[in-house]
């Protein structure tokens, strides 16, 4: 996890989590990067190994060995403002994603690291569509790669896509279908979604069944990421359950978002040993 500190200065806060979450918000108001308006910049506090940077210059068919039910055509005009990664229209605005693409896959080849828990504190802070833009940049270098939308409470990845599904996760697990029967193949991005198409109550009982577990196992051979998106972590208990079947914990951070306070109660429900680091969410001037 990098550590939340600015400059490695050290600072005396009443408790171990405020400290956290002070020196977070403190980086995030820090940073000056260019204003995008209308679309959402990221910033990454993730080390970058130069050495994979050779990955972008790689054409060439993705790799896929998993076989979806369903297979959409992605319409420009339909996808979400934020969606930057979906296209060239910016390299500016696709740059942060492709650092963290990068970063991740040097991690994954160091250490154990698949199935990656992007998390947040709160609704609002783009952890939706940073898991999205994220999977685009880890497809555009040639990875196989499945989004998990593990929201029950408000799914938004098939809106932000301008796409419809019939059968989503939650139907998969309580009906006992294969994965497969609900995940949808993107194009012409290449990426693999397994998405939510409504609200589930009972999603803490859905997460810890035997054959959420099972079905996580047999899709881990088939990709080489599989992202997690998660509910905010103050709004429900999912994120803790899903950390039992992720490798690590991204911490989607919006800069005006969630309060030092907030911050503080969110980080301290994870597993700081798993944290692999934070992406500042719209960043501005």
């Amino acid at each position: 996890m990098e550590e939340f500190t600015e400059d490695g200065v050290t600072r005396d806060y009443a408790t171990p989590e405020s400290a956290k979450a002070q020196a977070m918000e403190e980086l995030i108001d820090d940073e000056v990067t260019k204003d995008y308006s209308t679309t959402e910049m990221v910033k990454v506090i993730i080390p970058e190994p130069e050495a994979l940077t050779r990955l972008y210059g790689v054409s060439g068919p993705l790799r896929q060995t998993a076989y979806p039910a369903f297979e959409v055509d992605l319409r420009p005009k339909r996808l979400a403002p934020g969606l930057v990664a979906f296209n060239d229209f910016d390299p500016q605005d696709i740059a942060p994603y492709n650092r963290l693409a990068i970063s991740l896959i040097s991690a994954a080849a160091s250490r154990k690291l698949k199935r990656v828990l992007i998390a947040s504190a709160q609704y609002g802070d783009g952890r939706t569509t940073v898991t999205l833009n994220l999977a685009a940049a880890l497809a555009r270098a040639r990875q196989r790669v499945l989004v998990v939308e593990s929201d029950f409470l408000r799914p938004s990845a098939l809106r932000l896509l301008g796409i419809d599904s019939a059968t989503g996760l939650a139907e998969a697990v309580l009906k006992g279908l294969a994965p497969s029967k609900a995940m949808v193949w993107l194009q012409p991005i290449g990426f693999n979604l397994l998405p939510n198409c409504a609200q589930v109550e009972n999603s803490a009982e859905l997460l810890a069944s035997p054959t959420f577990e099972v079905m996580m196992r047999t899709l881990n051979p088939e990709f080489d990421f599989i992202l997690f998106d998660s509910a905010p972590l103050l709004a429900a208990a999912d994120a803790r359950l899903l950390e039992q079947h992720t490798d690590a914990t991204l911490i989607v951070v919006r800069q005006d978002g969630a309060s030092t306070s907030q911050m503080a109660k969110a980080v301290n429900l994870l597993n700081e040993e798993r944290l692999l680091g934070a992406v500042l969410n719209r960043v501005v001037t």
